[in-house]
């Protein structure tokens, strides 16, 4: 993994851990979350992903399926 992915896994790890203490709505979970949008499109653009029909082929950076584990503590921390 090169350095950018490494930091958009690190911040991910951050983020999720943030929004099962502070919860989704958090300004903090937000701010990470903002920051790992801006290293996706960075991501993105170093690769030549876009939504141009001719690039469409090119296959993005694939985030790890942690939204499940985001909500379900979300929901604990609100006694759902």
């Amino acid at each position: 993994m090169n350095r950018l992915e490494e930091e958009m896994e690190r911040l991910r790890r951050m983020m999720h851990q943030q929004a099962a203490e502070l919860g989704l709505n958090h300004p903090a979970v937000i701010r990470i979350s903002q920051q790992l949008d801006e290293l996706h499109n960075q991501w993105n653009r170093c690769h030549g992903f876009s939504i141009r029909p001719e690039a469409v082929h090119r296959v993005p950076y694939i985030i790890r399926r942690s939204t499940s584990q985001i909500k379900e503590a979300a929901f604990s921390r609100a006694g759902i």
